[in-house]
């Protein structure tokens, strides 16, 4: 899940913030997650060594200091470089420190506006970033993505164990990785086309060969990570025991 931090120490605005971001997160079915909302940095701080990447709505003031924001986006920008960071303030006066510390904001939201302009811009900035890691997934080769409804899902292509044809289901695909099983709308021949990695053993499956355990040529069986079997024609069958003898 992509996460999500809050930052903000009145805690009216805190929760309606929160109330905006997981209603929009709901909504809309984004594989993202409200990880964080506090007024304490160093709750923030201590998750930020588990993360590569995340949305950051930073308050500017918190109690009588009025650039404590700025300190937090500073450290979040040296530990994650690509960090999304939103400051939601009072103090427009401060937004041309954020070019001399170089944090380049995503977003800056003035608190003197309507908290329904508030929103607005908090709902805007969270389909902005969706956008930007639906376009960045899909051109990472290392990553391998379905859609199910309007949500998208992306996982390590390593993980990925077994794909195939579901037989209850025409026209979906069945995901068989590393602690995850699940369904989608699909076929195969895009996805061999779009994943050529995968070896395809019959008609009905694709399979990542750095899970194969081992291979029953007699009964063109193949064991695979999980207990996972699957067959394969015997046109294929050959050619994979080719492949094994060769490597």
């Amino acid at each position: 899940m992509f996460p999500i931090y809050l930052y903000e120490d009145n805690a009216e605005q805190r929760d309606n913030y929160c109330k905006t971001v997981n209603n929009t997160i709901m909504i809309n079915e984004f594989a993202m997650e409200l990880r964080v909302a506090t007024d304490d940095q160093k709750i923030i701080l201590a998750d930020l060594n588990q993360q590569q990447d995340g949305l950051f709505f930073l308050d500017m003031e918190i109690g009588e200091d009025k650039q404590t924001g700025l300190e937090l986006a500073s450290r979040i920008r040296a530990t994650i470089p690509l960090a999304k960071i939103v400051f939601i303030t009072t103090h427009d006066e401060l937004s041309f420190v954020t070019l001399e510390r170089r944090i380049a904001p995503l977003d800056y939201i003035l608190k003197d506006q309507s908290a329904d302009l508030i929103t607005q811009r908090i709902i805007k900035d969270i389909n902005v970033v969706q956008n930007e890691l639906k376009k960045t997934n899909s051109q990472r080769k290392d990553v391998f993505n379905y859609k199910l409804g309007t949500r998208y899902f992306s996982l390590a292509l390593d993980d990925v164990i077994l794909l195939s044809t579901s037989k209850l289901r025409p026209g979906s695909v069945q995901l068989h990785a590393i602690n995850k099983v699940a369904e989608f709308p699909g076929n195969l021949n895009a996805l061999e086309e779009k994943y050529p990695q995968f070896f395809r053993c019959d008609k009905s499956s694709l399979v990542n060969l750095n899970h194969l355990r081992s291979f029953d040529y007699k009964e063109k069986e193949l064991l695979l990570d999980g207990e996972i079997r699957c067959k394969a024609s015997f046109r294929k069958s050959r050619e994979l025991n080719k492949l094994l003898r060769d490597n």
